[in-house]
C-alpha cells in the first residue's frame, strides 16, 4: 500500500488539533540519529542520488535503519521480484531517519527503490533489533517496538508533521512476535490524533509516520 502518496489523497484528514505542533516550511539542518536499537547488520547499502538496491537478505521480517542527509525529496519503496511496488516505506522531504519492517506479511521484498538527492543509507538487521516497549515510548518517525507483555490497552499520540499541509499520515500495525503474521491495526489517521486500541499481547508494533509519536500501554 502506498499509504504516504495515496492514502493522503483519498482520506479525510480527520484531525484532532494538539497544542504545540506548529506549521513549519523549513527542513532541520540533519538528519536525526539512527533509531537501531542494536544488533548485527545483515545487509549495509547507500549512495547518494537514485538507485534501484538488491536485497541480499533470505526472505524472511527484517527490520531496514532509513537514514537521509539531502535537503529534499526522498523516497523508498519495496519492490517484489518483479520489481513492482509493494508499499511505500518513505515519503518525505530532508533530512529524515526511521526503521520499516518488511517481509512482515505475503509480500516478500527482493529490491528497494531510493529517491534522493543526497547521501543515504539503509542497513537491515534482524527483527531482533526492535527495540522493547517498556510502558511508554516517543519516536521522532516510523519505528519497530517489540511489546512482551500480555493483553493490555495502548494509548496512541500522533503529534503529527509540521513540514505537511495536511499534517502527516499515521498508520500502526501489530504483527506476530517473530515478524511472521500481520494481527491487527491500531490506527489509521491523517494529521495529529490520539485515541486508545486494544493490544492483545506479545508483538511487533510498526508505526508509520512522518512525525513524532508515541505510545503507552496500561495493562488489563
Amino acid at each position: 500500500m502506498k499509504w504516504f502518496q495515496r492514502d493522503r489523497e483519498e482520506r479525510p484528514a480527520g484531525v484532532v488539533p494538539l497544542s504545540g505542533v506548529v506549521k513549519s516550511e523549513s527542513a532541520p539542518g540533519q538528519a536525526p540519529p539512527p533509531l537501531a536499537a542494536g544488533g548485527p547488520v545483515l545487509q549495509r547499502i547507500g549512495g547518494h542520488s537514485d538507485q534501484v538496491a538488491r536485497m541480499t537478505t533470505p526472505a524472511e521480517p527484517v527490520i531496514l535503519d532509513i537514514t537521509h542527509q539531502g535537503r529534499g525529496h526522498f523516497v523508498v519503496d519495496a519492490l517484489d521480484a518483479g520489481l513492482h511496488s509493494q508499499s511505500q516505506l518513505v515519503y518525505t522531504d530532508g533530512p529524515f531517519a526511521c526503521r520499516a519492517l518488511v517481509n512482515a506479511d505475503d509480500r516478500t521484498v527482493r529490491a528497494l527503490r531510493v529517491q534522493a538527492d543526497g547521501p543515504w543509507a539503509i542497513e537491515a538487521t534482524a527483527v531482533s533489533s526492535a527495540a522493547a516497549l517498556d510502558g511508554a515510548a516517543r519516536c521522532p518517525a516510523s519505528n519497530v517496538l517489540r511489546y512482551e507483555g500480555g493483553p493490555g490497552i495502548a494509548s496512541l499520540c500522533h503529534e503529527g508533521d509540521p513540514r505537511a499541509e495536511d499534517g502527516g499520515y499515521f498508520l500502526v500495525d501489530t504483527y506476530a512476535a517473530d515478524g511472521n503474521g500481520f494481527l491487527d491495526e491500531l490506527a489509521n489517521h491523517v494529521g495529529p490524533w490520539r485515541g486508545e486500541a486494544p493490544l492483545t499481547g506479545p508483538c511487533l508494533i510498526y508505526a508509520r509516520s512522518d512525525g513524532p509519536w508515541s505510545i503507552s500501554v496500561q495493562p488489563l
